[in-house]
């Protein structure tokens, strides 16, 4: 796991969470799907709640589903659009293979021809990795093969390296 990866940096605002996002937050911490589920579909309805917090150490309820490597939490919260952002790489470095896979379905099904993807697109002051870390990167740095494999078999290349001089 990288050092940083969790890490909230001085210019990064966490806004405070009301009491229903802590329970979501901690509903997806514990792994209760039931609960999870049940409070997704409310605010679904209601908005009564930010899917896409993120509690005091910047860490997304799908990062933490990640983290726990809870793969149905993971499905859950994908089914139900919450943000993926970096959460690729952040699978990646977890080495969760099975996230690996669903986070790529769903860049496919996301990921429009000629604009950045999800992992791409967010700006510096709130991204874990930087810039250069691309997923196939960051899997040929943690040394798996598997990932690398399903990342090759997909089309993922190399970004041209810079001039030297």
């Amino acid at each position: 796991m990288m050092e940083e990866e969790n890490v909230i940096r001085p210019h990064q605002e966490i806004a405070q969470l009301t009491l229903d996002e802590k329970k979501f937050l901690l509903a997806v911490e514990r792994g209760d799907v039931a609960s999870t589920r049940r409070m997704l579909q409310r605010a679904e309805e209601t908005g009564y709640i930010n899917i896409n917090c993120v509690d005091p150490l910047g860490r997304s309820a799908l990062l933490m589903a990640i983290d726990n490597e809870n793969l149905e939490m993971v499905e859950l919260l994908i089914e139900h659009k919450v943000e993926t952002k970096d959460a690729l790489l952040h699978a990646i470095s977890e080495e969760f293979v099975e996230a690996v896979e669903v986070l790529l379905e769903h860049e496919e099904t996301i990921h429009k021809k000629g604009e950045p993807h999800s992992w791409e697109a967010l700006p510096p002051d709130t991204a874990t990795f930087t810039p250069d870390i691309t997923p196939l990167i960051l899997s040929a740095h943690r040394d798996n093969y598997e990932i690398i494999k399903i990342l090759l078999d997909r089309g993922a290349t190399l970004p041209m390296p810079h001039d030297v001089r």
